[in-house]
C-alpha cells in the first residue's frame, strides 16, 4: 500500500508539472492557436504610432503571432525590471546602453543560433554598431534604430564670418579656429556662441575615442586616466573655460535654463552637436539657415551611435517567433516607417544608403543626409559593461567642478581612475 501512495504521488506530482506547463503554454497562445508575443517600448506617441505600424506590417508576414505593444512612456528600465522579478517580462524589448546590465543578470537570450539560422551577415546589415550589443562572442539584440552624433550648423552665421561650412574632413583645429571666428561679444557680453559643448557624456567621450583614447581597454581595464583622455577633456574643457567659445553650464542657466539645441534653434550658436531628433527642431524656425555633418576628427574619426536595438528576454517561451519579429523589423521593410515618419536614420544599412532615405525632405528645406550614411562608417565601440549606471555617475560626479570651476582635468581623470578600478573589482 505504501509504494502504491508513492506511485500514485509520482503520478500526481508528473500529472501536475504536465498541467503547469500546458497551462503557462495556454497563456501565451489565443483561442484560435495564434502565438501572442509582447514588446515593451519607451518614447513618445509618435515612437508608439511608428511602432504599432512596424508590427502591423510584421503581422502580414507572420498572421499566426500577435504582438502586443506596452508602451512605457516613464521609468521604463524600473518598470521591465519588476515584469521581470515578477516572472512576467517581455518577449521583446527595446533597449540600448543599458544592454549588458540585462545580459550580465541572464535576463537576455543569447541570438547567435537565430541569426546563424537565418543567414543574417551582421555587417552588411548593421556595419559595426550591433558590437555595442555583443558581449563574450554573444549577440543580444539586433540594433533597430539608428542614428548617431552628427554636427548641426547656422549657414548664415558661417557665411556672415567668412567660415568654410564643415566637412568630414574637420580637425580639432578647424573646430576651434571657426569657433573663435563665430564667436561674438557686445562689450563683457557673448551674443553668439561658437560652438555648444557640454557634461553629458557623449559629447566629451567623443573626443577620448577621436584622438585615440578610450575607458576601458581590450580587457576591460579602465584607462580613463591616459595621456590621450587627458589631452581630449583638456581640449572640450578649454573651449568654454580657455577660448571662452562654448557656453558654460552657468552661461546656459543665465539664458533661461537651456541647452545648446534650443541656443542653436534661437540663432545664437553657430555649431551644434547632437542626434537625429534635432531635426525637427530645427525645422520648426522657418527662417533658420542650416545644414548637418559628419563629425570632426583628431588622429581618427569617431562618433557616438544613438540608437536602439530589440532582444528577446530569456523568459519569453516562444523565442523562435519573437526572433522571426526582430528580423522582420530590423529588415529594410520593417524599418521604412521609421524613415516615412520622419522619426530617425534606420539602423538598416541598405535602407540607411537607399535613395528613400537619401532623398527624404527630413527637413524644412535639403540637408546632406548623407551624413548619416557616412557617419555609421565612424560609430566607435562604447564601454557598455554591466556597471554602465554605475560609470555614468561616477562621471557626472567626479567632474562637476571641471565643467563649473575649470578644475584640474587630470586631478578629475585620475579620481575617475581609482574609482572605476574599485567598481569593477566588486
Amino acid at each position: 500500500m505504501k509504494k502504491f501512495h508513492i506511485f500514485l504521488l509520482a503520478i500526481m506530482l508528473c500529472l501536475g508539472v504536465t498541467l503547469a506547463a500546458c497551462s503557462s503554454d495556454t497563456d501565451s497562445k489565443s483561442s484560435d492557436g495564434k502565438t501572442k508575443l509582447t514588446f515593451t517600448m519607451w518614447g513618445g506617441e509618435a515612437d508608439k504610432e511608428t511602432y504599432q505600424e512596424r508590427l502591423d506590417l510584421a503581422k502580414e508576414k507572420y498572421p499566426d503571432i500577435d504582438v502586443e505593444l506596452i508602451y512605457i512612456p516613464k521609468e521604463y528600465a524600473q518598470k521591465v525590471q519588476t515584469m521581470i522579478a515578477g516572472n512576467t517580462a517581455p518577449d521583446i524589448m527595446q533597449l540600448a546602453e543599458e544592454v549588458h546590465i540585462y545580459s550580465s543578470k541572464n535576463q537576455l537570450a543569447p541570438l547567435n543560433e537565430f541569426i546563424e539560422e537565418a543567414d543574417i551577415d551582421l555587417d552588411a546589415r548593421f556595419g559595426s554598431v550591433y558590437n555595442n550589443y555583443s558581449q563574450d562572442g554573444n549577440v543580444y539584440a539586433l540594433p533597430d534604430r539608428g542614428g548617431s552624433l552628427i554636427v548641426y550648423y547656422n549657414k548664415d552665421l558661417f557665411d556672415e564670418a567668412g567660415v568654410d561650412y564643415p566637412t568630414e574632413d574637420w580637425t580639432w583645429d578647424d573646430l576651434l579656429d571657426a569657433s573663435k571666428k563665430l564667436t561674438k561679444k557686445e562689450g563683457d557680453k557673448t551674443v553668439q556662441w561658437g560652438v555648444g559643448v557640454g557634461d553629458w557624456w557623449p559629447l566629451w567621450m567623443s573626443f577620448m575615442y577621436q584622438n585615440g583614447g578610450g575607458v576601458l581597454d581590450a580587457d576591460g581595464n579602465p584607462i580613463i586616466n591616459s595621456p590621450e583622455n587627458i589631452e581630449a577633456m583638456q581640449f572640450v574643457v578649454d573651449l568654454i573655460h580657455k577660448y571662452k567659445v562654448a557656453p558654460s553650464n552657468k552661461d546656459y542657466a543665465n539664458m533661461g535654463d537651456i541647452g545648446a539645441d534650443q541656443l542653436f534653434a534661437q540663432g545664437k550658436l553657430a555649431i551644434d552637436y547632437t542626434g537625429f531628433w534635432n531635426i525637427g527642431g530645427a525645422s520648426e524656425v522657418e527662417d533658420l539657415n542650416w545644414d548637418i555633418a559628419p563629425l570632426w576628427k583628431k588622429k581618427e574619426k569617431g562618433t557616438i551611435p544613438f540608437g536602439s536595438g530589440l532582444a528577446i528576454t530569456n523568459q519569453s517561451k516562444h523565442k523562435e517567433e519573437a526572433f522571426k519579429i526582430i528580423e522582420f523589423l530590423t529588415g529594410k521593410e520593417g524599418q521604412l516607417p521609421i524613415v516615412e515618419n520622419n522619426q530617425d536614420a534606420p539602423a538598416n544599412m541598405e535602407l540607411l544608403n537607399s535613395d528613400t532615405f537619401l532623398k527624404r525632405d527630413f527637413a524644412n528645406h535639403p540637408i546632406d543626409t548623407e551624413t548619416f550614411t557616412k557617419s555609421a562608417n565612424m560609430i566607435i565601440e562604447l564601454p557598455l559593461i554591466p556597471e554602465w549606471n554605475e560609470m555614468q555617475k561616477l562621471f557626472t560626479d567626479n567632474f562637476a567642478d571641471v565643467w563649473t570651476s575649470n578644475a584640474s582635468v587630470e586631478d578629475a581623470l585620475n579620481k575617475t581612475q581609482k574609482d572605476l578600478e574599485a567598481l569593477l573589482k566588486k
